[in-house]
């Protein structure tokens, strides 16, 4: 993987932030990310979300830390590596350990037309030096033991992936947040932007009117409507998914599962977390129990130490996919004054963004972002 130009140092305590005030739209976990980075770096920052942090697309993330995304260009998947990474440095800094999980993801399809395409995924992986690992069905039972993954056309095993406990890993991120003196404002929605002669950002709110030296749109959903009020396209749509999470029990998963009945994984406080994903009879928009119960019982199948689980609750996310499916991330040319933030696999990418979002903000870059800026849309 690449270098980032863009790294720690003195600024990133605030030597050279000092007096900016910047205004973060979306208090989501790329939202969060930014402003601690922010924060860490001596700014003075306000986070403003028309709903409780956390609650639109963080909430619903089954928060699996994406190692690579084959299906995108090779700047794309050196940027997930690095992202995964810096979820290890992400600890370092915030000085405690995350809830996260790094057993590699065991992904696996059935006989049929979807093996040439795992196998392809490999091939292109090992390419690009990706550590991964060819699977049968009984390699399958001896990474998961007492699982039960049915007809085995072919599976990749990542070792680099890995999952966390997204809302306790957010809690700890806005804490860290508060503590650097981050003012989170909810609920206060956005309605419009415009930007002085002088090039400070002004801001039309529920609350009335607010200025700042800079603002940082993360708004996920409500990043298009935002950037369109100073002209700049960002065309994103918006992928809706649903996922059941068990009362706690006692480990039995130490790797996250990815096949043909959905992704399965079990948070370090014992919850199982399951869904379809994108899979025959997913329901993106279902949250009711009956259906919650049915994701249980699917995923006890698979993994048959499973039976028994109760449902504790059902989560509703909503993932904002960009037209390439490439993150957007950079200022709104020709102005300076407000940088848009927003990507899939926001899990994934929170630290690594936050930071390199957190040093342009203030004046540094980072040309490992430079394939996914704003002005390519317009």
């Amino acid at each position: 993987m690449g270098s980032i130009a863009c790294t720690d140092g003195p600024d990133d305590h605030g030597e050279s932030a000092g007096g900016n005030h910047v205004i973060v739209i979306g208090a989501g976990i790329i939202g969060v990310s930014i402003a601690y980075h922010l924060a860490r770096r001596g700014a003075q920052v306000t986070v403003l979300d028309k709903q409780t942090p956390g609650s639109a697309c963080t909430q619903g993330a089954f928060a699996m830390l994406l190692a690579t995304h084959t299906d995108g260009t090779e700047e794309l998947n050196q940027l997930y590596g690095l992202a995964v990474a810096e979820w290890r440095q992400l600890e370092a800094r915030l000085g405690e350990r995350l809830p996260i999980q790094w057993g590699g993801v065991v992904n696996w399809v059935e006989p049929g037309n979807k093996v040439e395409e795992i196998v392809s995924t490999r091939k292109l992986l090992k390419e690009w030096n990706v550590k991964v690992e060819a699977l049968s069905e009984d390699d399958i039972r001896f990474l998961v033991p007492g699982a039960v993954p049915g007809p085995v056309g072919d599976g990749n095993f990542l070792p680099g992936y890995g999952a966390l406990d997204v809302m306790q890993t957010f809690a700890v991120m806005v804490q860290q947040a508060k503590r650097l003196g981050v003012n989170f404002r909810t609920p206060v929605e956005v309605t419009n932007m415009t930007v002085s002669n002088t090039g400070r950002p002004h801001l039309g709110t529920s609350e009335g009117p607010m200025e700042s030296d800079k603002v940082v749109v993360a708004a996920g959903a409500g990043s298009s409507h935002l950037a369109q009020t100073l002209g700049v396209r960002i065309p994103l749509k918006m992928v809706s998914g649903t996922l059941a999470y068990s009362k706690p029990m006692q480990p039995v998963l130490h790797r996250v599962l990815n096949g043909p009945r959905g992704s399965i994984r079990q948070n370090p406080d014992g919850r199982i977390v399951t869904g379809l994903d994108y899979r025959p009879g997913a329901d993106g928009h279902n949250v009711s129990d009956a259906y919650g119960e049915m994701l249980l019982k699917n995923a006890a199948e698979v993994v048959p130490a499973l039976a028994g689980m109760e449902l504790d609750e059902m989560t509703l996310g909503h993932v904002p996919i960009s037209e390439d499916s490439s993150p957007i991330v950079g200022f709104c040319e020709p102005s300076k004054a407000v940088y848009v933030a927003t990507t899939m696999s926001g899990v994934t990418m929170a630290p690594l963004i936050g930071r390199l979002a957190a040093a342009e903000v203030l004046g540094e870059r980072t040309s490992i972002l430079d394939s996914f800026r704003p002005s390519r849309f317009n």
